[in-house]
């Protein structure tokens, strides 16, 4: 079974997951109810790219694109990569 999905969608929600992805560094927030606190970095990092990500991986297999899968795996592990590149860029 072969899934038929434009490249333009496939490039427009490719470039909407980077921009997720950027937005906890550039907008930083917290909303508190209660006693617990919600940080949106953490909603978007630990919960929510993980969910694209493997949607896309879904995707990539259905439609066969190999650049949809390795970027649906840079989705699920987002924490980790981000994680990484600030311990690279900025020091321990």
């Amino acid at each position: 079974m072969r899934l038929v999905v434009s490249d333009k969608i496939l490039k427009l929600t490719s470039l909407l997951a980077v921009i997720l992805w950027l937005s906890p560094t550039l907008i930083e927030f917290t909303v508190s109810l209660g006693s617990q606190t919600f940080s949106w970095s953490a909603f978007v990092l630990l919960f929510l790219l993980p969910i694209i990500g493997f949607i896309y991986l879904i995707l990539a297999i259905l439609i066969r694109k190999w650049w949809l899968f390795l970027f649906g795996l840079a989705c699920i592990f987002s924490f980790a990569i981000t994680m990484a590149l600030g311990y690279y860029l900025l020091g321990p």
